[in-house]
């Protein structure tokens, strides 16, 4: 079986260089620009209650991504082990993990 591993991480050279020791492990997967709420918030003040997705979609602040692994559940403490080590437990690279078991998966990964 599979399992789909999130890892929020803040973008620093520490963590650009977990990303590197996670693809000379063997591990590939999907790095998605993202932000925390806490950023977007106050660049919506004074739109009112509606918003447009759009508007969240252009100029959103950066600081952090989302990897994304679908790795065979015999290497899944491996990776996590890898992520672990490169944050320093979350400590030099601020975020957090978590995994979802995958009941099929039809591709290449």
């Amino acid at each position: 079986m599979k399992t789909l591993l999130f890892a929020i991480l803040d973008s620093n050279p520490k963590a650009e260089a977990l990303l590197q020791n996670l693809s000379k492990a063997g591990f590939n997967g999907t790095v998605i620009s993202t932000a925390g709420l806490h950023k977007v918030l106050p660049k919506l003040e004074g739109q009112g209650a509606a918003i447009a997705l759009s508007s969240l979609v252009d100029d959103l602040p950066a600081g952090n991504f989302t990897l994304l692994i679908v790795v065979d559940d015999d290497r899944l403490e491996e990776v996590k082990d890898l992520i672990r080590e490169g944050t320093g437990g979350f400590v030099s690279v601020k975020g957090g993990m978590f995994a979802l078991p995958l009941p099929f998966v039809e591709g290449n990964f």
